[in-house]
């Protein structure tokens, strides 16, 4: 159901064209905020731009790499001074270099660092510098359920992710005597173009992904966003320093090989 609990509020997605960053901006314009989303690719913003006007929504679409993060700081604060005020920021944006440990360069660690870390940083303490003034505040960071559990050829995203959730929850530490609040949530395998590409969009490939999770299905942006915008709202003004898990139910379940029970006999069940 449609609400406008975000009425008059500002707030900034970062990889706000695509997958789970697009549908956050999606539902937060619905909510009656003004949106500032940047991404790589200007034609994916002015797709969603059209989109959110056709809704009645206000949004601002900035073409900017978070990688640089000079500009990252500078969209932070100039936003802060345009309109008096910073009541959200979603740090999605992604890197996702894969392989295995002996294959992998150290660039492609750096890059995985580089923007799942660094800009990460960069967005938490431009952000901070406006929220702590104002006393009032949300910060939500993506990480993702491989910064909770190991995975082959996933080494530097999963340490990566990890570094986010650890310094979210120290930035929550710092925060909260401001009722700034920092949270994570972590998603598990959403459909996002992402995800696409890395199963070339095979469904056999898709379908043994879901089969693993206890719910049976991959995840869709759209869950994601509803976990983001909980998050970061007045709804969850009591929550920070939290991981959250969106994963079907992925993160807990303990893995028991397939066995054939009626290779056992009555004794042993």
């Amino acid at each position: 159901m449609s609400t406008q609990r975000y009425a008059g509020k500002v707030a900034i997605v970062t990889g706000g064209s695509m997958g789970i960053g697009r549908a956050t901006a999606l539902q937060l314009a619905a909510e009656g905020a003004h949106v500032i989303a940047c991404a790589r690719r200007q034609p994916r913003l002015d797709e969603l731009a059209k989109e959110i006007a056709d809704l009645g929504g206000s949004f601002r679409p900035v073409a900017l790499d978070v990688a640089d993060l000079d500009a990252f700081a500078r969209l932070i604060e100039e936003t802060a001074e345009e309109h008096g005020r910073l009541d959200l920021l979603v740090n999605n944006a992604p890197s996702v270099i894969g392989g295995m440990i002996l294959d992998q360069t150290i660039e492609q660690w750096r890059a995985n660092f580089g923007v799942c870390v660094e800009s990460v940083f960069i967005g938490v303490q431009s952000a901070l510098k406006v929220m702590q003034k104002q006393g009032s505040g949300a910060i939500i960071n993506i990480s993702s359920v491989s910064s909770l559990r190991a995975g082959m050829a996933a080494g530097a995203y999963s340490a990566a992710k990890a570094a986010v959730n650890q310094f979210t929850l120290c930035a929550a530490m710092e925060a909260a005597p401001y009722n700034v609040r920092v949270n994570v949530v972590a998603p598990g395998a959403v459909m996002t173009p992402g995800l696409e590409a890395s199963t070339m969009k095979n469904k056999a490939m898709q379908d043994a992904m879901a089969g693993a999770i206890p719910m049976q299905r991959i995840g869709t942006p759209e869950e994601m966003s509803e976990a983001i915008c909980f998050l970061g709202s007045d709804a969850a003004s009591f929550i920070t320093g939290v991981i959250l898990p969106v994963d079907g139910g992925k993160t807990p379940q303990m893995h028991i090989p397939d066995f054939d029970l009626t290779a056992l006999d009555n004794q042993n069940l």
